[in-house]
């Protein structure tokens, strides 16, 4: 009888007080209030009152439309696409695309290898810029899916349009956009673009720009419609969306920036024709009190529907080109969305310094960034104020989800 007085195993405490959510998955839960180390990294909301079904953790209360769960998690690329269904579809995506993302291009991606590929890279990334910012490095599992979805990917284009093909690679065209835009090499503004890079054609994914739109009307001329892609397609912009005048109030705008793109006429002339458009926006949510989530869209907007003169005077380094790419960095950083974030802080930083370099003879150059330092701290303290976050590489979960247009 001796072995029963040797040391005895310690016995499992059991957590009476613990969150709902840590009591339905099973799991013991740290009880941290108000919300529960577990539950803040598997991404789920966090509760103390009731136990009920996992939510996707957002930085705001919002209305989600629950999506067609997931019945399952069979392997770990199942349980990759259920967090992008839950939570990283919201931070691409907004309104009709935002359901499409978390119900159809799902339910499509279990059949279309290199589309689920291009989702599991995405949701990676998010991980990886949301949990551990500190590591700005792709993983070897980001790296090994995203060449899988960019071989499929090319792979099938080579082969032709077939049918149910349209929805697939638009939307997996625009997934590795958002991959490209992410992913940035650089450590410091001096290693960024157009400071630093290897070629005057750098960053990569100034080069994809417009491609999603190139192939969606290559493959509306010769294929029949599809649902998917035309729930994915841009949709026009106006003032009027957001409740603002149709013509610009110029009384906030800085003389200096009116004068550099021709903003005191009704019409712009042919040097600041290519910059009008650009300029109008900028102005609008760097000089005129929109609401965070309004300038997102305009930003996003713009990267997405960019003309070719003006991609190609950005990059041939054109100083206003530059400078009004800036100015949309300026306002994008305090947002804290994670997939621009990063490169919002580097490139704009970086094209600071290149137009002070470089162009330090234009006066209404120097005026602007001078502006846009004074006023970024304010910026960021006011987004921060309602509900954002100013960090490079964290996510603002609920601003995209919280569109109801």
């Amino acid at each position: 009888m001796d072995h029963l007085d040797g040391p005895r195993k310690p016995t499992h405490r059991r957590s009476r007080r613990g969150c709902g959510n840590c009591k339905l998955r099973c799991v013991k839960c740290d009880e941290t209030r108000p919300v529960c180390r577990r539950c803040r990294a598997y991404g789920v909301s966090c509760t103390y009152t009731a136990t009920g079904p996992l939510q996707a953790a957002v930085e705001r209360v919002v209305t989600l439309a629950r999506p067609v769960a997931l019945s399952c998690w069979v392997d770990q690329a199942d349980y990759l696409l259920s967090r992008f269904q839950m939570r990283t579809a919201g931070t691409v995506s907004h309104g009709r695309p935002r359901q499409v993302f978390q119900n159809d291009v799902v339910q499509l991606a279990h059949s279309v290898p290199y589309l689920r590929h291009a989702i599991l890279t995405l949701v990676l990334m998010h991980d990886r810029h949301t949990l551990d910012s500190l590591r700005p490095r792709i993983s070897l599992a980001e790296s090994d899916h995203w060449d899988r979805a960019l071989t499929g990917f090319n792979q099938q284009l080579s082969q032709g349009i077939r049918p149910g093909a349209p929805g697939a690679l638009l939307t997996t065209a625009a997934i590795l956009w958002f991959l490209v835009f992410c992913h940035i090499e650089a450590r410091t503004p001096e290693e960024a673009w157009p400071l630093g890079g290897a070629a005057p054609g750098a960053p990569a994914w100034l080069h994809l720009t417009g491609g999603k739109e190139a192939l969606g009307r290559w493959m509306s001329s010769s294929s029949p419609p599809d649902p998917i892609a035309e729930a994915l397609a841009p949709i026009p912009l106006r003032p009027r969306c957001w409740g603002e005048p149709a013509e610009l109030d110029r009384s906030p705008v800085p003389p200096a920036f009116i004068r550099l793109f021709g903003l005191s006429r009704a019409s712009p002339g042919v040097d600041h024709a290519p910059y009008r458009d650009a300029a109008v926006e900028v102005a609008r949510a760097l000089y005129t009190d929109r609401p965070p989530l309004i300038t997102m869209l305009s930003f996003v907007h713009f990267l997405r529907t960019m003309t070719p003169r003006f991609k190609r005077l950005l990059l041939d380094r054109d100083p206003r080109a530059l400078l009004l790419l800036a100015c949309w960095y300026g306002t994008a950083r305090p947002l804290g969305v994670w997939w621009m974030a990063r490169r919002a802080w580097l490139e704009g930083a970086a094209i600071g310094l290149y137009l002070e370099r470089y162009w330090s003879e234009v006066d209404d150059i120097h005026t602007i960034l001078a502006s846009l330092r004074q006023c970024g701290p304010e910026r960021e303290s006011r987004v921060s104020r309602e509900g954002g976050s100013s960090s490079p590489g964290v996510c603002l979960t609920g601003v995209l989800v919280e569109n109801r247009m």
